[in-house]
């Protein structure tokens, strides 16, 4: 049954204990418009991984908005707690949040926010996440200033910067902050080009009924008057002020899930390594004790943390094998850096201007492995990509500008000549590994030498950047030690020295049916990965999803293996459910991540067939060993 509204009253009235001017919070009447509900797409898009989406948008919009490019932009995140007495207009907001209960009675969902909301708020102090940076601009504009920062960032909705290099200043990315708190409430503080100091809070929560009987719109305000900023400084709360130049965003009852420290400098190094590396940007994060990753840290920061494959690319631009520039008809200057390695992607990672991971993309255009930087930092080619870039700011779509198929075109051709240039390419001719060809992707960057049906497998470690929440792991742990490299993302079919066929006339080591005496129970003897090369792939069939493994033996070796689940900003351990011979079907002993008396010799190659305990897709990597 459809709720009965009360008579709609005034949008805002004042009290003796609210005269006009002072500070509060207001929630504008919807006046008879559409209520506001708990499924905020804004904010859906950031659910989950919330470290991850922070560190990316929050950072980028600082770098965008650089002030003197002889210096670094500096960004802090810094976790403390704040009393709750300090929130300004507590107990309103408090008000604000029983009412929004009560107008979504009856939505699960909704009730437990709303419930722990109020929990936060009756308790004694609030976890407060604070993002401050320095050699910004501050945000510029009055409140209906359309063309200033501040709007953009605090009043406005489905904008963002119509100009200059900025990777989309103050557009979708909003949201991150906000999805990330307890209370769906964030204070800005900054202090602007004029000096001036501004401070505003805001909340996104539920269309909901105040006293006089009025349906309030679910986004709110704390300022002058509700909806204007507070801009004397005498009159904002000294644990909120700025002394200079530049924006704080203080994220209230921050959702803090596990390691938050380590989950943090993940994306932070995957997204911006390029950026820190050119001396564009720093950060620190404060929570007790304190880390800086700067340009002077950098190589021992992605050396100690498991990142995806940026240590790989940063090698390529610091020690590449090859440099490629070339002056691009629609998108002026690119380099492309190219390093070969026998652990690498195979990926060309894809960025503009901003230095900011825009894409990774595999290209199978050389036979050897490698990784790859592609930079397109000319102002006329950074401002079509930008043009190309959907909200997320993770991809180039050539539908969204009128050139945008040839000038994509353009860049596929000088990335793949460049490649084929180096070396050997993928040859066309199959080799006889029998039944391989199932095992092969069919995608549109595939080479025609690897033909696949409707059945073809997809490689495991195909990752996507998409900003969305989404499980990337089997068992939710972080998984010991590092990956091995990060595999690679197609089979090269090799020639017979090349060890990537059984040979003929070779004995072949075949599994052992239990672990060897006394290891039934703990770990055995490991297999190290520097002796092995792996690849995996991904299918589902009617009993769910099942991975094929190869393991070549770079060495005679056998033991343990442990499996991971590769993620774009880490790993984590696979629980691995069963394991066998895809050629004999005997099965190998599993337990957790580890599969079992694993035995390969040196050139040969084993295919496995495993399933995890989670009938989800991941991809798949290895826990590096070497004891």
């Amino acid at each position: 049954m459809a709720k009965k509204r009360p008579k709609a009253e005034s949008a805002f009235r004042r009290t003796p204990e609210r005269p006009e001017g002072s500070a509060c919070w207001l929630f504008p009447s919807t006046d008879h418009g559409e209520d506001d509900g708990f499924s905020d797409s804004q904010l859906e898009y950031f659910q989950g991984d919330h470290e991850r989406h922070v560190a990316r948008e929050t950072i980028q919009n600082s770098v965008d908005q650089r002030l003197d490019y002889r210096r670094p932009v500096s960004v802090v995140f810094e976790r403390f707690a704040m009393p709750v007495s300090a929130l300004p207009g507590h107990a309103s907001l408090l008000d604000t949040m029983r009412r929004c209960r009560e107008f979504v009675a009856g939505q699960d969902k909704a009730e437990r926010f709303f419930d722990s909301a109020a929990k936060f708020l009756t308790g004694t102090r609030l976890p407060v996440l604070k993002i401050s940076d320095s050699n910004t601009c501050g945000l510029s504009g009055s409140d209906m200033d359309k063309e200033g920062n501040w709007y953009r960032l605090v009043r406005a909705a489905g904008t963002s910067s119509p100009k200059g290099v900025a990777g989309g200043s103050f557009g979708i990315g909003k949201g991150a902050p906000i999805a990330a708190s307890a209370l769906r409430t964030v204070f800005y503080s900054s202090i602007n080009e004029a000096g001036e100091p501004v401070f505003q809070g805001k909340s996104r929560l539920v269309s909901h009924y105040d006293g006089g009987g009025d349906v309030r719109q679910g986004v709110g305000f704390y300022g002058t008057d509700g909806h204007r900023a507070i801009r004397n400084a005498a009159l904002i709360p000294s644990i909120f002020g700025r002394k200079e130049r530049g924006t704080d965003i203080f994220i209230i009852s921050y959702a803090i899930e596990g390691n938050w420290l380590e989950k943090l400098i993940k994306p932070i190094l995957y997204n911006f390594w390029l950026a820190i590396h050119h001396g564009d940007l720093e950060v620190t994060i404060r929570d007790g004790r304190e880390k800086t990753i700067s340009k002077a840290t950098l190589a021992k920061d992605l050396a100690e943390h498991d990142c995806g494959n940026a240590r790989f690319f940063f090698e390529a631009v610091t020690n590449p094998t090859q440099t490629f520039e070339k002056d691009l008809q629609y998108f002026g200057n690119a380099s492309l850096f190219v390093r070969k390695h026998p652990d690498y992607p195979s990926e060309v990672m894809m960025v503009r201007k901003p230095r900011m991971l825009v894409r990774e993309r595999p290209f199978r255009a050389l036979r050897e492995p490698y990784a790859s930087v592609l930079v397109c930092d000319d102002d006329r080619g950074n401002d079509l990509l930008r043009e190309l870039e959907p909200p997320a700011h993770d991809k180039w779509d050539k539908a969204r500008h009128p050139d945008g198929e040839a000038a994509l075109r353009e860049l596929d051709h000088f990335i793949r000549s460049s490649l084929k240039s180096m070396g050997e390419a993928v040859s066309g001719e199959l080799q006889d590994i029998p039944g391989l060809d199932r095992y092969l992707p069919d995608s549109d960057d595939r080479d025609p030498a690897f033909p696949g049906g409707p059945d073809a497998f997809e490689p495991s470690e195909l990752a996507t950047s998409e900003e969305t929440g989404r499980e990337v792991g089997a068992a939710g742990e972080p998984a010991e030690g590092s990956v091995d490299g990060v595999p690679r993302r197609a089979v090269v079919v090799t020639s017979p020295a090349g060890g990537g066929r059984h040979r003929k006339g070779k004995k072949r080591l075949r599994p052992s049916p239990t672990p060897p005496p006394g290891e039934e129970k703990g770990e055995g003897k490991r297999i190290r990965t520097s002796d092995i090369r792996f690849r995996s792939f991904v299918q589902r069939d009617g009993g769910g999803i099942e991975y094929r493994v190869l393991i070549t033996g770079r060495e005679p070796c056998e033991g343990d293996m442990h499996l991971v689940a590769v993620g774009d900003d880490g790993s984590y351990a696979a629980d691995v459910e069963s394991a066998v011979d895809a050629d004999t079907r005997a099965p190998y002993p599993v337990s957790g991540p580890a599969i079992r008396g694993l035995a390969v010799g040196k050139g040969e190659t084993i295919k496995l067939i495993v399933r995890l305990a989670s009938n989800k897709k991941y991809a798949l990597g290895i826990e590096a060993y070497e004891g």
